[in-house]
């Protein structure tokens, strides 16, 4: 029988294992990851709660944030810098993924209380809680007057929300159980052992 009988099979290129590059799982996995890792961080609280002492809401509509109101901030930029900086000192990833009793809970939360009232006692006229005084242009705060007792409360209140949103989320480690029950079963590094590649835990805390 000629060979000419049979169809030609096509001839396809051989592609080594290791060269056809991810499979769909691991994009969708490693996409699930992300997602989860930024609504846990605590950069998108305070990135937020910045926009909100500028006295500005975002307007779904338009697509970006506008001022609200009378177009006053919350706070003077000195009162919302220290806030701010001292929110992101305290608070990441860690303070989420965290495992911490209640009773260390508890203590961390009075921390905050005392330093905030502490700051904002000591700096009345440098955060705008009394009026300026005549060396105020220079630096030089004397703190006298009647502070706004009820916007430094307000201010207050909304900083110890945000701290109590995200400590509460590390009693017990809740949200670190949470977050490596859901993801280490479909972590792609298990069933592929021989790539060499980090893992979603090493990309969590800084890998690449």
């Amino acid at each position: 029988m000629e060979d000419n009988q049979y169809p030609q099979q096509p001839n396809f290129p051989y592609i080594p294992q290791q060269d056809m590059g991810a499979e769909p799982s691991q994009y969708a996995s490693e996409g699930a990851i992300a997602n989860v890792l930024d609504q846990i961080d605590p950069r998108t609280i305070i990135d937020d709660f910045n926009h909100a002492l500028k006295g500005e809401y975002y307007n779904k509509e338009q697509g970006k944030w506008i001022q609200s109101g009378d177009g006053q901030p919350l706070v003077n930029d000195s009162c919302r810098g220290w806030i701010i900086s001292y929110l992101t000192a305290i608070m990441n990833k860690a303070s989420t993924l965290g495992i911490i009793s209640e009773k260390q809970f508890s203590g961390l939360m009075e921390g905050i209380i005392r330093n905030v009232t502490r700051e904002f006692v000591c700096n009345l006229e440098k955060f705008g809680f009394v009026p300026p005084g005549p060396g105020y242009k220079r630096g030089e705060y004397m703190n006298r007057g009647s502070p706004d007792s009820s916007r430094m409360d307000s201010i207050a209140e909304a900083i110890y929300q945000r701290a109590f949103l995200i400590y509460s989320r590390s009693i017990n480690g809740m949200e670190s159980r949470k977050l490596f029950s859901s993801l280490s079963m479909s972590d792609p590094m298990m069933f592929h052992p021989q790539q060499q590649q980090p893992s979603w835990m090493g990309r969590m805390f800084g890998g690449k």
